[in-house]
């Protein structure tokens, strides 16, 4: 399954890439998805799967875009 990691605010430039593709072979958590991507979860204010609000040990099961927003955004 694919899994597009899309960065948001600060993290678009803090990061080498604002858009990554990863593919997993069977179900992966969140937090295995940051930590294959070298994203800090210290970075992260929270993750948005699809339409929903997810936790760091939601398990995606199919291929999924996977949104995440910092902890302080600009104004």
């Amino acid at each position: 399954m694919k899994i597009s990691v899309v960065l948001e605010g600060y993290l678009k430039y803090k990061y080498s890439s604002n858009i990554l593709e990863l593919n997993y072979s069977k179900p992966v958590t969140i937090y295995k998805i940051l930590e294959d991507a070298k994203l800090s979860s210290a970075d992260v204010f929270f993750v948005k799967a699809g339409d929903l609000i997810v936790k760091e040990d939601h398990l995606l099961t199919k291929s999924a875009e996977v949104k995440l927003f910092p902890i302080i955004g600009g104004g």
